[in-house]
């Protein structure tokens, strides 16, 4: 899981249903919240990229490019919540000890 792909932030594979000639078939997009993909109009860009049917290769790269990117956030996640409380906990120890108030010497 270390190399590969990253999805845009915020990407999520959806599925999504066409009926013809009373059947039922399904696709799969990735699927952004704001423009991103290049549209085949040049010099425009789309909320989706078309990933075909369940099972396709393309279909399983975006799935694990999101699985990659939720990942990826997460961890980030944690760290920053760690360095937060770790920082909060500096402060508390700072305020109960009075240690805030140390005199430092003078540098001469």
């Amino acid at each position: 899981m270390k190399q590969g792909v990253l999805a845009v932030s915020g990407a999520w594979v959806a599925g999504y249903q066409v009926r013809q000639n009373f059947k039922k078939y399904w696709y799969y997009k990735l699927q952004v919240p704001i423009p991103y993909f290049q549209c085949p109009t040049p010099d425009k860009l789309i909320k989706y990229k078309h990933l075909g049917k369940a099972g396709t290769q393309e279909h399983i790269d975006a799935i694990i490019s999101v699985f990659r990117r939720y990942l990826g956030d997460e961890i980030q996640r944690i760290l920053l919540e760690r360095a937060a409380i770790h920082t909060l906990d500096d402060c508390l120890l700072d305020i109960s000890s009075g240690s805030e108030q140390e005199s430092e010497e003078p540098l001469d």
